[in-house]
C-alpha cells in the first residue's frame, strides 16, 4: 500500500471540501459583503430583486455617438452563450423577469463620425425567490385570565443563487378576527417569536414578514398559524351574612 499518496490524496480532497465549503457559504447581507465577493458589485442598483425585470438606461450620448446595449451573457465574466437584445437606443428593458444570479450586458457605443466604436461591460445581480414557513407550538389555545407563551418559529428557503446565502429581515405579526395586523414590538425581529397570550378572548393569525438584508425587496409573507383565546370563568358575587 502507498501510504505517501494515500496521505497525499487525503490532504488534497480535505483542501478541496474547505475550498468548496468557503466558496458556497458566503453571506451578503450588505453592499460591502457583496463588493468583496465581486469587486464589480459597487451599488445596490445593480442587485435586482426576485420576479423585477431589469432596466438599464444610459444617459444622453455626446454629439456623434450611439449606445446601444447588444447582448446579455449569463454569468459574471461574460463568459457562456450571449443572448441577443431588443433593438434600442441605450435605453432597454427585459421583457420578462430573469432566472437569479449574475448576467453581463454589453453596451456598444460608437462614434458615427469615425466608426470607431468601444464595448463596456455591466454587470448585474438577480436575487433570489425566497420563501418562509411557520412551525407553531402543538397547543395554540389558552384562556384568557392565564397568561401562556406560544413559541413560533421560521424556516426560510430559496435565499441561496451562485454560491452566496443572502440572510433575510423579519417582522411578526398578530392580527386578530376581527381587526388589523399589529406588528408585534417585543421580539418581534427575529426567526422565532415567543408570543405572550392576548387577553381578549378570540381568534388570532400569527405570521411573519420576511426581506432581504442587504436590499429591501417586497415582503414575503409566510402561512399564518391561528391562536384561540376563550373566557376563563369569572369570580362570581358572593353574598355574606352571618344567620
Amino acid at each position: 500500500m502507498n501510504t505517501k499518496s494515500t496521505i497525499l490524496k487525503t490532504a488534497i480532497i480535505c483542501l478541496f471540501s474547505m475550498f468548496t465549503a468557503n466558496v458556497y457559504s458566503q453571506t451578503i447581507s450588505s453592499l460591502a459583503n457583496f463588493t468583496a465577493a465581486n469587486a464589480n458589485i459597487t451599488s445596490l442598483d445593480q442587485v435586482i430583486c426576485a420576479g423585477k425585470k431589469v432596466h438599464l438606461e444610459t444617459p444622453t450620448p455626446p454629439a456623434n455617438t450611439t449606445y446601444v446595449w447588444e447582448t446579455r451573457f449569463p454569468s459574471a465574466d461574460g463568459s457562456g452563450t450571449g443572448t441577443a437584445l431588443a433593438v434600442n437606443t441605450g435605453t432597454f428593458d427585459e421583457a420578462a423577469a430573469l432566472a437569479a444570479g449574475f448576467y453581463t450586458y454589453k453596451l456598444k457605443a460608437t462614434n458615427t463620425l469615425t466608426g470607431c466604436s468601444e464595448i463596456y461591460d455591466q454587470l448585474v445581480f438577480v436575487l433570489p425567490e425566497q420563501s418562509v414557513t411557520v412551525t407553531a407550538p402543538s397547543d395554540v389555545a389558552a384562556c384568557n385570565n392565564v397568561s401562556e407563551t406560544f413559541n413560533f418559529s421560521s424556516n426560510v428557503t430559496g435565499n441561496t443563487a451562485a454560491g452566496f446565502t443572502f440572510p433575510v429581515t423579519y417582522q411578526w405579526y398578530t392580527k386578530a378576527s376581527a381587526g388589523a395586523e399589529t406588528a408585534v414590538a417585543t421580539g418581534g425581529t427575529s426567526a422565532t417569536l415567543a408570543l405572550t397570550s392576548p387577553t381578549t378572548a378570540e381568534s388570532y393569525e400569527v405570521y411573519v414578514k420576511t426581506t432581504y438584508a442587504l436590499k429591501s425587496c417586497d415582503l414575503i409573507t409566510s402561512d399564518k398559524k391561528t391562536v384561540t383565546v376563550t373566557n376563563g370563568p369569572t369570580k362570581p358575587v358572593i353574598t355574606i351574612a352571618g344567620n
